[in-house]
């Protein structure tokens, strides 16, 4: 079958039309894995939280402050509602202030949670830049292997092979 320009035209706006249906879920205001999730989530607690005192939920939130001889920290949630801090008792994990945890716990009374369990998901604030940076020159690198091989043909709407091209 040969690509003409029509047939390769549909061919990326059927596919752009993929990239951009998967992410539909996103825009929705409950999606289906919202709905199963077993816990109350940060935005229903922030609402009203004493209905949720005395429940086991699962949330993710930015350290403020840790207090390691107490074992305690304060975390910041962003909500709908604004922003929910919460005080976490049996705090164990080596994170910094700025850094990203999951807690696993029971909801008491003053906006607390006693956790089961804390996991660090990024230790200090600055972890998101390194990943990002990280992306970044990885996007780049593939993009030189790939323009050292290819050159783009816009008369036809191809990339070709280069004539320099080692191969």
């Amino acid at each position: 079958m040969e690509w003409t320009t029509p047939r390769r035209v549909v061919a990326i706006v059927v596919l752009v039309g993929l990239v951009f249906g998967m992410g539909l879920h996103a825009g929705m205001d409950r999606p289906q894995s919202e709905q199963h999730w077993p816990y109350p989530r940060g935005d229903d607690i922030a609402a009203d939280y004493e209905q949720f005192v005395g429940e086991t939920t699962l949330l993710w939130g930015t350290v403020r402050t840790v207090d390691p001889a107490n074992g305690t920290a304060v975390i910041r949630l962003e909500t709908t509602e604004g922003t929910l801090e919460l005080s976490v008792t049996e705090f164990d994990a080596a994170v910094e202030p700025g850094g990203t945890v999951q807690v696993y716990g029971t909801l008491g009374p003053g906006q607390t949670i006693e956790a089961t369990n804390v996991v660090v998901v990024n230790p200090v604030g600055s972890s998101a830049t390194v990943k990002y940076a990280t992306s970044a020159v990885g996007a780049v690198l593939v993009l030189v292997a790939f323009f050292r091989r290819w050159r783009p043909e816009l008369s036809q709407w191809a990339f070709v092979p280069r004539e320099d091209s080692d191969g």
